[in-house]
């Protein structure tokens, strides 16, 4: 009997001693092939007793002994770890886990952005700690808050009044601009109802237009043909011109004024109404006596009509002035609203992943927030490029290049724009070596792939094509896609001008506009061949030039 109790005892005994085998060697593989950094840390003896191997990884060492050393020495940038070591053991004395973002510093002299985790182990007062790499996520919101504060800048900065007001007709936001405008502190309009920077007498109708406006709210200029006026802090009125626009936040609506201050336009047009009256009567006057005249009276008929010109095509470039202001801002309303919209319902689901395993998640908002900020760099760069170009700002600067090797750089950065399954072809026929701007020529090709792209779709092919002729060469850039009708090809090189099959494809209608003027620039000319649901060409020929120009 003894023998056979014994025989079983030692069985039992050595399952027991398997199973805790087994056990210890499952929760040392998940320690290994955890993505974290896992470390158990003996505060007595002030060093780590266990790092697992992708801790080893994520501070470039491969040794226990190793990291040791270097925890002393400056894993903390900035920080010495005694005072750490007191933060944590403070925030464990009182059973709580702590955990913080900190700068780490590598022995090769790199450093990395990450969160830390710290709790007591058990009993005998050993810590598990934890540090995951943040270093993406904090690139990625440094990233967004350049980008905010790009905007923030441009609403703050922006050469025109702006007043942002709630569904109760309640101010909530106003620019520097804006509060000049009207004569008030910063800050001292919020909260007041928009009827303070209106006349007094048109409180009442204004309230009955705004409750229409507020049932049906669209983007337009509001009382065209109207004389408007608007109140300073000092009750002055003075003439205004005025865009309305609006947005939904967070299930809130906002709508937007855009304010110009049009008091020495209507000095101007009286002015000249009042001009052309006196001609008006001096032309009456001389009607009886023209022929009497000599003809020193006649020259000076001929100077009242030159003069009474120059005042038409004055007023003329005033009123074209006017409606190019009201149409870059409706543009950029709408251009900048679809972006922004991205970016704050993605910077508002990042916050909703906070654990390691929701990373794909995070990342797929993080690319959302970064090609939307790019969305907003690309449409100022076109704002700002329109602007030089009317100045006379950009002149060429002529040089002798390769126009294939400028090509091949140009797509490499091309392709991280095409869509699913697109593919660029580029064809040379003997065109080498010209003598032209290269960034300008840059430029035109970066427009025409970015249109050819834009409007053809998924699977299709992009042709671009250099040709050397007798008399110069050409550059062509043919696509598969939607194509532009005969009428809109009257129109094209016209600014903020799209054709009617694109009004749900991003853009603000200055490309082919920028195109054109930059290959004036360079003495060439464009030509386009496109159908409808066939795709479109687009041509551009310059004349052969020499080092000799």
């Amino acid at each position: 009997m003894q023998s056979r109790f014994a025989y079983r005892l030692k069985y039992i005994l050595y399952r027991m001693s398997s199973a805790k085998e087994l056990a210890q060697s499952l929760c040392q593989t998940a320690l290994e092939n955890s993505p974290l950094f896992i470390g158990i840390y003996e505060p007595t003896q002030q060093a780590f007793i266990f790092i697992n191997q992708k801790g080893l990884e994520m501070f470039d060492v491969n040794a226990i002994d190793s990291f040791n050393h270097w925890y002393h020495k400056g894993i903390y940038v900035g920080i010495a770890v005694a005072d750490k070591e007191k933060e944590m053991q403070m925030a464990m004395s009182q059973g709580k886990t702590w955990t913080e973002d900190l700068l780490f510093g590598k022995p090769n002299g790199r450093f990395f952005w990450g969160r830390i985790f710290v709790k007591q182990l058990d009993e005998s007062g050993k810590w598990l700690i934890n540090i995951a790499d943040i270093q993406s996520e904090k690139s990625s919101l440094e990233k967004f808050s350049e980008g905010e504060a790009r905007f923030e800048a441009m609403f703050m900065h922006a050469a025109i009044g702006i007043v942002m007001i709630d569904k109760e007709s309640k101010i909530v936001l106003t620019n520097r601009f804006a509060n000049g405008l009207f004569g008030y502190a910063p800050d001292e309009l919020l909260g007041k109802p928009i009827e303070i920077l209106l006349p007094s007498t048109l409180s009442a109708a204004h309230r009955s237009h705004t409750a229409k406006y507020l049932e049906k709210p669209q983007i337009r200029p509001m009382g065209i043909g109207m004389d408007l006026k608007a109140r300073k802090k000092d009750g002055t009125l003075f003439s205004v011109e005025i865009s309305l626009s609006y947005f939904v936040q967070n299930n809130n609506q906002y709508f937007i004024s855009f304010i110009n201050d049009i008091t020495y336009k209507k000095k101007i047009e009286m002015e000249m109404i009042l001009k052309n009256q006196e001609i008006k009567k001096l032309n009456e006057s001389l009607e009886q006596e023209v022929m009497n005249r000599t003809n020193a009276l006649v020259e000076t008929l001929k100077d009242l009509e030159q003069s009474k010109t120059e005042l038409e095509i004055a007023l003329s470039k005033e009123k074209e002035l006017g409606e190019l202001k009201s149409r870059f801002v409706a543009m950029a309303s709408h251009e900048f609203r679809t972006p922004l919209t991205a970016i704050l319902s993605s910077a508002s689901l990042i916050a909703k992943y906070p654990k390691s395993e929701d990373q794909e998640k995070r990342e797929k908002h993080i690319h959302r927030i970064k090609s939307a900020v790019s969305n907003l760099t690309d449409i100022l760069e076109e704002f700002l490029s329109v602007g030089k170009l009317e100045e006379g700002k950009i002149e060429a600067k002529w040089a002798s290049f390769n126009i294939e090797d400028l090509i091949n750089d140009v797509l490499s950065d091309l392709r991280n724009l095409t869509k699913t399954g697109q593919k660029i072809v580029y064809i040379n026929q003997n065109c080498e070596q010209i003598y032209s701007d290269k960034s300008l020529l840059r430029k035109i090709l970066i427009n025409l792939c970015s249109n050819a792209i834009k409007f053809s779709g998924d699977e299709s092919s992009i042709t671009i094509q250099t040709a050397s002729h007798a008399d110069g060469f050409s550059l062509a850039v043919s696509d598969q896609g939607i194509g532009i009708s005969e009428e809109d090809q009257k129109h094209l090189f016209d600014r903020f001008f799209r054709g009617v099959n694109v009004t749900n494809i991003q853009g603000t209608g200055l490309g082919l506009h920028i195109v054109a003027k930059y290959t004036e620039i360079l003495g060439g000319k464009v030509q386009i061949n496109s159908q409808l649901n066939l795709g479109t060409t687009v041509i551009v020929e310059f004349p052969l030039l020499s080092d000799e120009r």
